[in-house]
């Protein structure tokens, strides 16, 4: 069978923390992958099967962000920038001819504001469109711009299928107006033979507890602090580490941790590489992310992937039940889940495992395995966007 070619677009090309989709577009059978990004970012997520748009467009703009006001060689170089664009060709002209060039069959938009930046692939271009919701795009990008309430309207006309991690996110496209037929549960994954199973050693009257996320308010710190506060008044053996970098929340949590008198029993680290975020993991007994809706809307949208990578290497999760994360997590099987925002709940699922014996740990770590490798190895979930691209393909 003839290789789909699929043109996938991006806002960035590929930030760490989005490791997933590069594995979804790594494994998926029989396409042929091409990317475009607005920007490049230098990392390890560029296969040598992949073909990439070369974008200099997003060079120019650049550089016309970069050149001084008021000066004349500002002004001299800027007229050159506008005379390579019109000898070149502006973005929406380099896509067009690289798709009519390269005979793409589809187009894969990642995130809906990308999904309606390059919507006139769908319609001059005449091939499928399909658009991948992942987070903010489901909730927080309406806050922030209402105006997109109208777009997402006419993306949803407009694109052939939308791609989301589960059915929370299904039942979201549903209620901002998506059509039903169109929505596609496209489960993302984690190459689980990668990922080394760790056994470790957990006795009754003991717990050290990791949570691996950027300091946003979405990723629960302040509920998972909170939390262990309250656990470890009746759990003197416990302690808790943070890793993340930087992010909006990491002073608010660090100068918690400072008022409460908690710095010897919580750790805060920057952030893990990423290709050693499972060995990380292998020094802790319970994986913590108590993610939660911000705010400003943000909201996990699926279920972070990270909780795939903890459960894989047998470190059971302590979670909530925010958007799509009880596909992830089995509570009572997996890990233990709470409503989000509970400090109570949370603190009781701390309170539970520091109780836990070996033997019913190790309940939890080979369930917690077991369910990875049943159902969130990648190459089977990127099997089913395969069979998607050729349901589309078909309907049209």
């Amino acid at each position: 069978m003839e290789k789909l070619k699929v043109l996938h677009l991006f806002q960035s090309y590929l930030p760490p923390t989005e490791n997933w989709c590069y594995n979804l577009l790594r494994h998926t059978p029989g396409v042929e992958v091409h990317v475009f990004g607005s920007r490049y970012l230098k990392n390890n997520f560029y296969h040598p099967d992949f073909r990439f748009v070369e974008n200099y467009y997003a060079g120019l703009t650049q550089m016309k962000m970069d050149l001084p006001a008021g000066k004349i060689g500002s002004y001299i170089k800027l007229a050159i920038l506008k005379g390579t664009s019109l000898l070149l060709g502006n973005e929406k002209q380099v896509l067009r001819r690289y798709v009519k060039d390269h005979n793409i069959d589809m187009v894969h938009a990642h995130f809906a504001d990308v999904g309606w930046r390059y919507r006139f692939l769908a319609a001059s271009c005449k091939i499928p469109y399909v658009v991948s919701f992942y987070g903010w795009d489901y909730e927080q990008l309406l806050y922030l711009r209402p105006r997109h309430k109208r777009f997402f309207r006419c993306l949803f006309r407009l694109a052939d299928a939308f791609f989301c991690e589960g059915p929370y996110g299904a039942e979201t496209l549903k209620k901002h107006g998506c059509p039903a037929e169109k929505i596609k549960i496209m489960r993302l994954g984690v190459e689980v033979e990668m990922i080394p199973f760790y056994e470790r050693t957990k006795k009754k009257g003991e717990l050290s507890l990791v949570q691996l996320a950027t300091f946003n308010e979405k990723k629960g710190h302040i509920y998972t602090v909170k939390a262990f506060e309250e656990a470890l008044k009746t759990c003197p053996n416990m302690h808790l580490t943070l890793a993340g970098g930087s992010g909006t929340e990491k002073k608010k949590i660090m100068d918690y941790v400072t008022a409460k008198g908690l710095e010897n029993r919580i750790a805060i680290l920057e952030s893990i590489e990423w290709t050693k975020r499972h060995s990380f993991l292998r020094s802790f007994q319970v994986f913590i992310h108590p993610s939660c809706y911000a705010e400003d809307k943000d909201c996990e949208g699926g279920a972070p992937v990270v909780l795939l990578d903890a459960q894989a290497t047998g470190l059971p999760v302590i979670a909530t039940t925010h958007c799509d994360i009880p596909m992830e997590v089995v509570h009572g099987s997996t890990g233990l889940l709470s409503p989000e925002k509970d400090i109570s709940g949370l603190a009781d699922h701390i309170r539970q495992f520091y109780a836990m014996d070996q033997n019913r740990y190790n309940t939890f770590a080979l369930q917690a395995r077991k369910w990875v490798e049943e159902e969130f190895e990648v190459s089977v979930n990127a099997a089913r966007a395969g069979e998607y691209y050729r349901q589309v393909l078909q309907r049209l």
